[in-house]
């Protein structure tokens, strides 16, 4: 029997469709006009941004995560282990991930240099704090964590088990790519490009740390190349006094 045809094609299967599921059932709650409409009317300003952020990014956690990583490991019979997700693949790539953030900073700051209005905050505010940066990347961070652990992590590693290498990666960047249409055709080549070396790493390296922290560089740079360089946003000037 063809092995596409047996229990690892059909494990796969399961995969695929599942994290589609997944994705879908968190992207129309997390982003429906009536949540973001009612968060904004209860607490207009900077308060209900945080709320709305924070709500779409945990929203992320649970669905992208948790939930996904529950039924993978119950039913099955699945483990971090298997996505290299250690302390000792973090050390044995740090040099690796270093090159790769530095490369993705320098990419970000050249497309925002060039083009200051683009702006991918997702917290609506024009003066920023430290305070409220830090809770930013604190959201992204949550729901980053949980979305690599799915397209990276479970996806990726058993369509190589099942399909071989670049069939993995293909059906990979073909589904991330696809779901990033809907920011435009930017960001929808942007995830081709980004996923291709993302999976690439993940798979030849065995760990889905990597991609982690590939993610978590490229979103939380680019929110901050947006309040540094567009000229509608900025840092609030903290004013020092001396005192004689």
């Amino acid at each position: 029997m063809n092995d596409l045809n047996g229990y690892n094609g059909l494990r796969a299967s399961l995969v695929i469709t599942g994290t589609l599921l997944f994705f879908y059932s968190y992207y129309y709650l997390a982003h429906s006009p009536s949540l973001k409409n009612a968060v904004r009317r209860n607490s207009p300003g900077i308060k209900g941004e945080l709320q709305l952020f924070f709500i779409r990014k945990f929203s992320g956690l649970v669905f992208l995560g948790v939930l996904p990583l529950m039924v993978y490991i119950l039913l099955m019979d699945g483990s971090f282990d298997r996505f290299g997700f250690t302390l000792n693949h973090l050390l044995s790539n740090m040099y690796l991930i270093a090159i790769l953030v530095i490369v993705i900073a320098i990419v970000l700051w050249l497309r925002h240099k060039k083009n200051p209005d683009h702006n991918t905050l997702q917290i609506k505010n024009g003066q920023w704090t430290g305070n409220i940066f830090v809770l930013n990347i604190l959201g992204w961070s949550c729901y980053l964590l949980a979305y690599e652990l799915l397209f990276r992590g479970i996806l990726l590693f058993e369509c190589y088990e099942s399909f071989g290498f670049w069939t993995a990666i293909a059906i990979n960047i073909t589904i991330y790519s696809a779901i990033h249409m809907v920011n435009g055709i930017d960001q929808a080549i942007g995830a081709l490009l980004f996923g291709s070396v993302a999976c690439y790493f993940t798979l030849t390296r065995e760990t889905v740390i990597i991609p982690i922290f590939m993610h978590l560089a490229l979103s939380i740079l680019s929110d901050y190349f947006s309040i540094k360089l567009n000229p509608d946003t900025g840092f609030e000037k903290i004013i020092m006094s001396n005192k004689l």
